[in-house]
């Protein structure tokens, strides 16, 4: 196979990207920044006993077994705030206890923090999940805490932190709609960071700060008219015209590669932001979820196969033998241990090898496909991981009555039809923009089905189509942030060039070229063959110098950790 195939060949444009952050994040405040907000005859109750503490937990159902319980004050004025447990929980909490925990109050203060610097800054109604971002708003976060007191000494001080007058709340920060290749989208970005790092000089009322729970979300979707591209096109919607998303080949090749490389992406973050870690574990589940051991698909009769979506296949007997990753009881028999010992592997290390001898030697691409040579035989070695990714993204000819779609590729990432808990959450893509309604979608009725209702019959959620990359740690750092979003954009833009090339390489071939193993063919030469490591990922993405150096230095910063 020629190398050539490796080079991009298809002369369109890339494609203009936009982006959105969710920031994480806690703020220390002083209580004189709070007694504002509140009816004048409020208590604030600021020594709250632990088996009320633990009643008053805001976190999520999922997160509360792990992570800390509520450590803010009580109130006792009532809330008119629809926090994601509603304003009948926090004011029953006010019959049972004398008090609640807070609604929208420390929403307020960072909101009136930005709007004495003529930042505009609006707190989200807690109603629902937003739909329009023309804006930047403040929301709550359900899996987050506020600090504990021997946290909060340490973070503001324990002179100021023995008086009592200090304390402390989870705030969710998200940008408004900006253009990722627009300088002045990350000059914003660091206006806004810069009165968040204004409380770290310590003549301030509040301090915003990140624990080891608090992340970057970074969305990255396409604005509302973007120009036409050999990836870009709406062929993949089944006719639902004037309805923008990627393109189902783009988003194939995206998930392909991001799944080959899905160790290798995670050496860029610290030890907790990854799989392997307890704490990923609960919120950032491994997209290779739904690609680990299966039954040889040598052996799978698809045409058999009456409907993909039931996640059963037979063999050539007809015996029942594959369940496929949208079968939950195939994701419970799997379990999380085989995810954490593969992650563990392949995020430290190749084959053994010291991570500096890796490093080195990344750029060099061996001859056989397989990361270990002698797991052959392991289905969940990486070549057989690579083969298994591969079919279950790009269906065989074979399988063609029953062709990839939008919300098929989004269950295979996902690992279900709506867990967002994933190192990059795909269900998004899913979402009904927020201008269409349920009679305006084409005659054609696939799309309508495949997007604006999932496979229960629910209506999906309104909102941008977007893919959010999760896996980064909260930061104050304005640089940081752009070259996180250049590099989630960088990745996309691959996609979008190997579904071109690949669009290129099939309609210049002839027949033979839909074969399914000329195709594995072209993807490990065109995305890299044997041992995949940073600097093969650097090369293939076509990173320049600063990228480049922004990789490396995130790389060494983590393996001292």
């Amino acid at each position: 196979m020629s190398t050539l195939t490796a080079r991009r060949t298809s002369a369109s444009p890339l494609i203009p990207l936009t982006f959105g952050i969710e920031l994480e994040h806690v703020l220390a405040f002083h209580a004189s920044l709070l007694t504002p907000l509140i009816p004048a005859d409020t208590w604030i109750a600021k020594q709250i006993p632990h088996d009320k503490r633990i009643r008053l937990c805001q976190t999520t159902y999922i997160y509360q077994l792990s992570r800390p319980k509520y450590h803010g004050w009580g109130l006792t004025a009532p809330t008119n705030y629809p926090s994601p447990f509603g304003s009948k929980w926090h004011n029953q909490c006010i019959l049972d206890h004398g008090y609640r925990g807070y609604a929208d109050e420390i929403l307020r203060i960072e909101q009136a923090i930005f709007n004495d610097k003529n930042h505009h800054v609006v707190v989200h109604d807690g109603d629902g999940k937003m739909q329009q971002f023309g804006e930047w708003y403040l929301t709550t976060d359900t899996s987050l805490v506020g600090a504990s007191p021997e946290e909060l000494a340490s973070i503001v001080g324990e002179d100021k932190a023995e008086t009592g007058e200090w304390d402390s709340g989870p705030v969710e920060l998200v940008s408004r709609v900006l253009d990722v290749d627009a300088a002045n989208s990350f000059s914003e970005v660091a206006e806004m960071f810069e009165l968040l790092n204004a409380g770290q000089t310590g003549k301030t009322k509040y301090k915003a700060f990140a624990d080891q729970w608090c992340g970057l979300h970074v969305h990255i979707g396409l604005p509302p008219s973007p120009q036409p591209s050999v990836a870009l096109s709406n062929s993949s919607l089944d006719g639902n015209e004037g309805n923008r998303t990627f393109a189902l080949l783009l988003l194939q090749h995206l998930a392909y590669l991001t799944i080959i490389y899905e160790p290798v992406l995670s050496l860029l973050h610290p030890p907790n932001r990854r799989s392997d870690h307890p704490n990923g574990q609960i919120d950032l589940l491994g997209n290779r979820e739904g690609f680990y051991a299966e039954p040889d698909h040598s052996t799978i009769d698809w045409d058999a196969v009456p409907d993909p979506d039931s996640g059963y296949a037979s063999d050539e007997s007809g015996e029942t033998i594959l369940r496929f990753p949208t079968d939950p009881q195939y994701r419970k028999d799997r379990g999380k241990g085989l995810n954490a010992q593969k992650m563990a592997e392949w995020n430290y290390g190749h084959d053994g090898q010291d991570d500096d001898e890796s490093f080195a030697s990344s750029n060099a691409q061996s001859d056989s496909d397989d990361l270990w040579s002698d797991e052959e035989n392991d289905p969940n070695s990486h070549s057989n991981l690579r083969r298994r990714a591969h079919t279950l993204i790009f269906p065989p000819p074979s399988h063609r009555s029953h062709p990839m779609t939008l919300a098929k590729l989004c269950n295979l990432m996902n690992d279900s039809d709506s867990d967002r808990r994933r190192l990059i959450n795909w269900s998004y893509l899913l979402r009904d923009p927020p201008s269409s309604s349920p009679s305006s979608s084409s005659s054609s009725s696939n799309f309508e089905h495949d997007v604006k209702y999932d496979g229960k019959g629910r209506p999906r959620a309104k909102g941008p189509q977007t893919l959010e990359f999760r896996q980064h740690e909260a930061t104050f750092d304005a640089r940081e942030v752009e070259m996180w979003v250049r590099f989630c954009a960088g990745l996309v833009r691959w996609g979008e060039r190997g579904a071109g090339d690949f669009a290129v390489w099939v309609e210049e071939g002839d027949g033979m070229r839909d074969e399914e193993e000329n195709q594995e063919e072209w993807f490990q030469d065109y995305y890299g063959r044997g041992e995949l490591g940073i600097g093969i990922l650097v090369e293939r993405m076509g990173l320049d110098e600063e990228m480049r150096v922004w990789v490396e230095g995130r790389v060494r910063l983590w393996k001292e950790c």
